[in-house]
């Protein structure tokens, strides 16, 4: 049962749906900077919110990881997996990523805060179903990886297994690293998934 200080931070984040700085939340919440903080921690350990770095500030926002669209896996495989989506995404000069199950479930996601992973997700994961049994009609074998490009960017899908890493990149991106890294990374998070 969430604190009377993490029910304030939750309620102000409710109501600022596209996320506020710490100092931001202590404000709105009438709490210390230092109280914030340790309130934040801990709601963010829970799973309840998250953070993405603009500049040297954090942008604090409710997740939308919860419930049925969360695939719950132990923290320190989260945070290990989440250090490797965040090598990932410098590595191959992402905007995002995110890694589902087959069900389309989010396991975890670093992605630009306008973005759903568990929509995302889901989608994706439905496109694979159907490219594999167009790749089974074809007898080309189990589709390994999907490539979507739009006007303004592209998303990579590598499907490993039970393993699902998806990739979000603008058009600038070099396609031929976004592929090379994504399978390497793809692998890496099956193999700290096990």
């Amino acid at each position: 049962m969430p604190s009377y200080y993490e029910k304030k931070i939750l309620e102000v984040l409710e109501e600022n749906k596209d996320g506020l700085t710490t100092v931001g939340i202590a404000e709105k919440a009438n709490i210390s900077k230092t109280t914030a903080l340790k309130y934040l921690a801990s709601l963010r350990a829970a799973g309840k919110i998250d953070y993405i770095e603009v500049g040297p500030a954090k942008l604090w926002r409710l997740t939308t990881l919860q419930g049925a669209d969360r695939k719950s896996i132990p923290v320190n495989k989260e945070r290990k997996v989440r250090s490797v989506l965040k090598e990932f995404k410098e590595m191959a000069g992402l905007l995002g990523s995110a890694v589902m199950d087959n069900d389309g479930l989010t396991i975890s996601a670093d992605l630009p805060w306008n973005k759903r992973p568990e929509k995302i997700g889901s989608l994706i994961s439905r496109l694979l179903q159907i490219g594999d049994k167009s790749a089974e009609a074809a007898k080309i074998g189990p589709l390994k990886e999907i490539i979507l490009e739009g006007a303004n960017g592209r998303i990579v899908a590598r499907n490993e297994g039970n393993v699902l890493l998806i990739a979000f990149s603008d058009k600038e991106a070099a396609l031929g690293m976004v592929k090379l890294e994504i399978e390497e990374f793809a692998q890496k998070i099956k193999d700290l998934l096990k």
